[in-house]
Formats: structure tokens, C-alpha cells, sequence
């Protein structure tokens, strides 16, 4: 299986090493600056419990060709428009995308792209960062990667993918309800990320305030209420055991959106806040608290 991962941060770089190590043919789709940096460098991963190095097999847009069995995305989704552009010359007739973008936006947009025949469902679950250019840093013990067919004819391939995932030493999980998956993940992502960058602190900082846990609920409250509507409800104890990490006073729980604005990164506020608003609009579902925090996203990109 002739494997391409776009891009070589936090996500790509993490699971794309442990491909790597196991004499998966593998190539890393990068821009020319970072292309020449990794080349020189290679790419570095600290885990808990281990360090891995790897030299990675790297080109630009200009050497792909139509032979790849699977493209995997690792980009953030706001560069996705570009990364699109990128890949194009990579899909061939029987390549499958492997999106792992947070919320479900780039869903529609790949579809739209490439057809839904070719785009299959997933999800990485992390804690991962780049400490340095060409370093990434993993802070959690534990991480997967989700994945599953959008339509019959994909069943068969994403079970060969798993296999070969699982063989790599990644955690991978096979699920029957992909879709169902990532509404839970577009659910807490969008809820903690609003969170944090409306109230401007990690979980344990806004508890300190007056009513921080009380807007983070209301949040929550306002995703999980159009998940719903979407036909896809979340589970009763994964919502109760995600409102305690909402409201945990002794937490420093906080999200990648908050971080890049920390750091005066772009964020992906409009694939998560502002797509669950748009969601929750045309179900006619009340989100104060959503349109409120999507306000303050938006300022903030338009300032940047």
C-alpha cells in the first residue's frame, strides 16, 4: 500500500513516524522551505515513554503522481483549500482520502472535490504538539486514530487500512457510526475551544471565575443539542463525563484553538465554532452562548 501523508506536524508527523518505522512506503507531502528543513534534520517524536527519529521520505506538489492507494490529511482545516490544490495530482482512480481534520466541514468540501466514493471518515485523538520545527511533542500516554467507510463499497479498504495501521503499532479503531464519532468529537472540540477562547483560560483558570462553568455547560449544551438535530445524539454518560472535564476547578484541560491564539496563530474557529452555528441555525436551534464565542473568533481573525 503506497501511503502520502500531507504535511509533517503534530498529527502527520506523530502517526507517519510509526508508519515509517515499519517499512510502510510512505511519502510526506511538503512545502519547499519545510521539505528542505526535515530533509536536513529529519523528524523527531517524544513520547512518554520513548524518542523516535526518523529521516522521512519527502517531496513538493511537483513530483506527485496519480499512483497513491491512500492520501492522509493532516493539515489544519483552514489550509484545506490549498491542500486540495496540492493533492490533486496524487488522487488517481483508486486513492482513498483519510481526512483527519477537526469538525466535519472539510467532509463536504472533499466530497464536492474529489467525489464521496473516495473520502472516508476519521479521527485522531492526541495530545500532541511541534516543540520545535522538526520535534513533536506528545503529552499523553494513549493515542488513535478512528476510521471508518462513509459508503458500502469503502468496507473492505478501510479494514485493509486498519490492518495495516494496527501492524504499524497504532492504536486504530474500526468504527461502524464514523460519522456518529466525529459529531462527538465536533461536539467537545467546538464546545472547549469556544470555551477557552471566550473566556481566555484553560479549564481549571475560568472555573476561578463566577459563572466560566456555567457558559462552558451552556456551550456543550448548544452542540450536543444540534448533534441531535443532525441525527446524531451523543451518548448520555459521554456527555456527563465530558461536563465534569468542562468543571473541573483543578484542570489545565484547554484546547489547540486556544493555544494557536495564544501564540497568534490562525485557528480554526469558522470549521468549529462557526460551522456548529451554521448547523444549529438551519435546524432552528437558539445558540447565544455559540454566537456569542463566534463573534470573538471572528474578531480575532479579521485582526490578525
Amino acid at each position: 500500500m503506497k501511503i502520502l501523508i500531507v504535511g509533517a506536524g503534530a498529527i502527520g508527523g506523530l502517526f507517519g513516524t510509526f508508519l515509517h518505522r515499519h517499512g510502510v512506503d510512505l511519502q510526506f507531502l511538503l512545502r519547499p522551505a519545510r521539505k528542505a528543513l526535515i530533509d536536513a534534520e529529519g523528524l523527531g517524536v517524544e513520547l512518554p515513554s520513548e524518542h523516535l527519529h526518523i529521516q522521512p521520505h519527502t517531496l513538493t506538489t511537483e513530483q506527485l503522481g496519480p499512483d497513491y492507494d491512500l492520501v492522509i490529511l493532516s493539515n489544519k482545516a483552514y489550509a484545506l483549500d490549498a491542500v486540495i490544490a496540492d493533492v490533486a495530482p496524487a488522487v488517481g482512480e483508486h486513492t482513498l482520502i483519510l481526512p483527519l481534520l477537526n469538525g466535519l466541514r472539510h467532509l463536504e468540501v472533499l466530497d464536492e472535490a474529489f467525489g464521496q466514493s473516495r473520502v472516508l471518515g476519521g479521527i485522531a485523538m492526541t495530545v500532541a504538539t511541534l516543540s520545535t520545527a522538526t520535534q513533536v511533542q506528545v503529552s499523553n500516554a494513549y493515542s488513535s486514530l478512528t476510521l471508518g467507510a462513509r459508503l458500502p463499497e469503502q468496507c473492505a479498504r478501510v479494514e485493509a487500512i486498519g490492518q495495516l495501521l494496527g501492524d504499524a503499532g497504532i492504536d486504530c479503531r474500526l468504527s461502524d457510526d464514523i460519522l456518529g464519532a466525529m459529531w462527538d468529537k465536533f461536539c467537545r472540540m467546538a464546545a472547549l475551544g469556544a470555551a477557552n477562547c471566550l473566556l481566555q483560560g484553560t479549564v481549571g483558570e475560568y472555573m476561578q471565575s463566577r459563572n466560566g462553568g456555567e457558559i462552558a455547560l451552556q456551550l456543550f449544551r448548544e452542540c450536543t443539542e444540534t448533534a441531535s438535530a443532525a441525527g446524531h445524539p451523543l451518548d448520555t454518560q459521554a456527555i456527563k463525563g465530558f461536563e465534569r472535564a468542562l468543571t473541573n476547578p483543578k484542570s489545565a484541560f484547554n484546547s489547540s484553538m486556544y493555544r494557536d491564539m495564544q501564540a497568534g496563530l490562525p485557528i480554526e474557529g469558522e470549521h468549529l465554532v462557526g460551522d456548529m452555528l451554521r448547523r444549529a441555525e438551519a435546524a432552528g436551534i437558539a445558540c447565544p452562548m455559540l454566537t456569542v464565542a463566534n463573534a470573538v473568533l471572528e474578531t480575532y481573525s479579521a485582526r490578525r
